[in-house]
């Protein structure tokens, strides 16, 4: 019965930590809005408003404006509400209500050359044009060309004779390219980028001012980074859909398509907030979609909740300039432009007391979600895409104190997926509890940092770090806390496939005070140290404790009192479950078990007669990480998968799930080179990613990705990948299952290809995978906690779109029922098909157990656990279904 009490605690301590969403008050006046409606009309639902500013005008605390299904090419700027009676702005319910941050660009005429150009204003700074064809992100005009995917750039490489504001570069087409835009990734470890303007150019040469300076890590030269690419010159324009602004002449030129302009339809952005509540509070905004523009909260603003926001393209710009120094909060020196654009992109919570949940938040240059001030909330949001420019933009930015963020998922981002900027915060970084987060995918366009990063010179007391999983990103740890940064707790965290370490604390030749990484698990994918803290002056009062990982634990010994490190398991065979899929918890006789020591303020629940090292206590509930949004799971599960390749090469290690352990072909690359993958069984996917680690020269040039279910028919290839980034991704047009999967090269390259790792993703959860019952994306019935639900009679967990392919349901539970109990498996609807009944009769602790599916169930289908019987009936840790 004891663990059936934690599970109820976890939902209850949920419960506490989660905003409650503010509702309009029952006397309010609510408003209707809808496109055909009439600004001068009364507002009710047969006379509605035509838009929402027209609502915006008459609404007073108490109100509400519900927005019917449409498109509204406006700024929302509401007024205040109270504590007592917010003014609300929702969507109807009726289909999408976008917010639209774009007009159209008419007027085309022929421009020569094969370009086309229309005489337009576009309001914003022009570096924060953006351009959309037919509803699609068009491209500014680049040399090198790329492709579709910002993430997936296409750099030049400058010559080794090239100089700190000199590009030698013999690929270079002849152009006039002075005023050009540089984009430049280079330097011997660059973890930054910076931009600059081009100043003269030659044949096969060009000078450019601007940028760090800051030399041999940031700058150009010969280095083993001489990464750069060209934007903002109409000489660039030579694909269709590409543009380029002239701004002094206010012209947009445009590559048409293959078949003219005619038909297509083309926006440019015109409002960069198209929810701008910096002078707002006590307001509610539910349900909008926003297309092309953000949303930002202001520093007066508090009791602000946006709920189910779905932002798309929120910031697009060129340029990376060194933030003024009023945005500074420490002196200023040329290393801050690593904050550049931090202030001015993404979705901002600024305040106090604001919440933003259950929201999506995609595609974006800058920021994802950026959270500055005092007692904000972000939780159970969806963030990726995000960050591509390469400064210290992340999916998610934490300056100020006291905010809570946590059960979100941020992935596929330019550098951190959470990181707090300094420069901007200065030393006022605590009390934030930073928690059941799911990092994965970072470290896009960067080499020196992590999903999670923490820099510099802050005091983190108070902050508790914790419940978060960082795994299968290109960076060098999975939690940083770098440069003299000191009294920041992690606890309870896991990292796999994080290069480096699973956790550093750098001191970097100075202080690095009274750090603690406690009860945390590191599994494969880790080469250095499990936790580190190294080069520090003083490292008093660190400790580290209950690790459980495949490399040491280690300390600088500095300081008084010194750094404790102990009670800690270092083995590649721990006892994990599965450490290929991140599933670091214990199995019956490991030797973790029992053999942690108790902390202070860490240790909660033990079972047994002592702690257990690692980051999950066996025989409780597994606690899950992430938003339970669609589209928050994703990974495909990693079985006995093998792969061949065309040169007769042994290219296991290319699908053993370490991004440490690399296959090199046996010659430089060439057209027609290929891998096959063997998946062991039909999986379903629509994203495959091709990692090449950290290697500089070995990434493809190019490359097609084709499936086959027998691995003798192959079909035409459905996806085509071009550029040479660190890590490339092939989107499929269309979810696909298949057993087997070829990737061609398609151009040829100087050095052999490189492959670290081969990952698959679809567009929902894999059943093969272990589904947490608290991650479902559909609770009735039934309060979700952190680790477990607790089913009654008639309650029910669905998970929407989940792949599947088997014949065994398994489930963990903590059955509560004398008799006539079950569970019933679903498909597509809670009251769809049972494809499997399970028993529950009697009462007992946590057990798994299995039955038969009726028949072998393939492909995406909704599932539905239906719990039946008197309540309650049981508690409910995961499921899953496999052959």
């Amino acid at each position: 019965m004891r663990l059936r009490h934690l599970s109820v605690l976890g939902a209850v301590t949920a419960l506490l930590t989660f905003p409650v969403q503010a509702q309009a008050a029952p006397s309010g006046h609510t408003y209707h809005v809808a496109p055909q409606g009439r600004d001068q009309a009364p507002g009710s639902p047969t006379s509605p408003l035509r838009t929402i500013g027209a609502c915006l005008e008459r609404v007073r605390p108490g109100d509400t404006c519900l927005i019917h299904h449409g498109t509204y090419r406006e700024q929302l700027t509401p007024p205040s509400g109270t504590q007592s009676a917010p003014i609300t702005i929702a969507a109807y319910g009726d289909g999408p209500v976008t917010v639209d941050g774009t007009d159209r660009v008419t007027g085309w005429k022929d421009a020569g050359g094969g370009l086309i150009a229309a005489d337009t204003d576009l309001p914003p700074d022009p570096d924060f044009n953006a351009v959309f064809l037919d509803n699609t992100r068009a491209a500014e005009g680049r040399w090198p060309n790329s492709g579709a995917d910002p993430l997936n750039a296409t750099w030049a490489e400058a010559d080794t004779t090239s100089t700190d504001q000199h590009i030698d570069d013999s690929d270079l087409p002849d152009a006039d390219w002075t005023g050009a835009t540089v984009h430049v990734w280079a330097g011997s470890n660059p973890w930054a980028q910076q931009t600059g303007t081009v100043t003269a150019a030659a044949s096969g040469a060009l000078d450019f001012k601007g940028g760090n300076y800051r030399c041999p890590p940031l700058c150009m030269g010969n280095q083993t980074y001489r990464n750069y690419y060209l934007v903002g010159s109409k000489a660039t324009l030579d694909q269709p859909g590409e543009w380029y602004y002239d701004k002094a002449a206010h012209r947009l030129y445009m590559v048409p398509p293959k078949d003219g302009i005619a038909g297509h339809t083309v926006t440019a952005k015109h409002r960069l907030w198209g929810v701008d509540l910096t002078a707002s509070s006590y307001v509610t905004v539910r349900g909008l979609d926003l297309w092309g523009t953000s949303l930002r909260t202001g520093k007066p603003s508090t009791g602000v909740v946006v709920d189910g926001l779905h932002a798309r393209y929120i910031s697009e710009f060129s340029t990376l300039p060194m933030p003024p120094d009023s945005d500074l909060a420490v002196e200023p020196f040329e290393g801050n432009i690593v904050a550049s654009r931090i202030l001015d992109s993404g979705v901002q919570i600024l305040g106090t007391d604001n919440t933003l949940k259950n929201s999506e938040i995609e595609q974006s240059a800058g920021d994802g979600v950026l959270v500055r001030g005092t007692g904000n909330t972000v939780t159970d949001n969806y963030i990726h895409d995000v960050g591509w420019m390469g400064s210290y933009t992340p999916g998610i930015e934490i300056n100020g104190n006291g905010h809570t963020v946590t059960h979100n998922t941020v992935r596929r981002t330019g550098r951190a997926a959470i990181d707090t900027a300094w420069q901007l915060n200065g030393t006022e970084f605590h009390d934030n509890r930073i928690a059941y987060n799911d990092i994965s995918e970072a470290m896009r366009t960067s080499r020196d940092g992590s999903p999670f990063y923490v820099c510099c010179s802050l005091n983190g007391s108070g902050t508790s770090i914790d419940h978060n999983t960082a795994h299968d990103a290109d960076g060098q740890n999975g939690y940083y806390v770098d440069n003299y940064s000191g009294h920041f707790r992690l606890h309870h965290n896991v990292a796999w496939n994080t290069g480096s370490r699973g956790v550093y604390f750098n001191g970097h030749t100075g202080p690095s005070i009274a750090n603690e990484d406690h009860n945390s698990s590191y599994g494969m994918g880790i080469n250095v140290a499990s936790t580190a803290l190294g080069g520090a002056t003083d490292a008093s009062g660190s400790y580290f404790s209950n690790i459980i990982g495949p490399k040491p634990v280690t300390a600088t010994q500095t300081g008084n009192p010194l750094p404790v490190v102990r009670s800690n398991l270092i083995s590649n065979t721990p006892g994990y479950t599965d450490a290929v899929n991140g599933e670091l918890w214990l199995t019956p006789g490991s030797p973790a078990i029992d053999a942690g020591e108790v902390v202070d303020g860490v240790t909660t629940d033990v079972l047994g007669t002592a702690p257990d090292q690692g980051a999950y206590e066996y025989g409780a509930p597994l606690w899950s990480t992430g938003c339970d949004l669609p589209g928050c799971q994703q990974r495909v599960r990693h079985g006995s998968w093998t792969a061949t390749s065309s040169d007769g090469s042994n290219a296991s290690t290319t699908v053993d799930g370490d991004i440490n352990t690399r296959w090199t072909g046996s010659a430089p690359q060439a057209a027609g080179q290929f891998l096959t993958v063997d998946l062991g069984e039909s999986k379903t996917f629509d994203r495959l990613t091709l990692d090449a680690g950290r290697d500089t020269s070995g990434q493809p040039y190019g490359f097609t990705v084709s499936v086959s279910r027998d691995g003798t028919h192959w079909g035409e290839p459905l996806a085509e990948v071009h550029g040479r980034s660190f890590t490339q991704d092939a989107a499929l047009p269309r979810r696909t299952t298949a057993r087997y999967l070829r990737i061609t090269l398609t151009a040829s390259g100087p050095a052999p290809w490189v492959v670290n790792d081969i990952r698959l993703y679809g567009d929902g959860p894999d059943a093969a995978s272990t589904l947490q019952a608290e991650q479902a994306t559909e609770v009735r019935g039934t309060v979700r906690g952190t680790a477990a639900i607790s089913l009654g009679g008639g309650d029910r967990v669905g998970f929407r779109a989940a792949n599947v392919s088997g014949r065994n349901l398994t489930v963990r539970v903590a059955p509560s029922c004398v008799r006539g109990c079950s569970l019933q498996l679903r498909l597509d609807k809670p009251d769809g098909r049972v494809a499997a009944t399970m028993p529950l009769n009697g009462t007992g602790d946590w057990q798994e157990r299995s039955v038969s599916l009726k028949h072998t169930v393939t492909g995406s289908h909704d599932l539905y656990l239906v719990a039946k019987g008197n309540s309650p009936v049981a508690d409910l840790d995961w499921l899953t279904i496999r052959p």
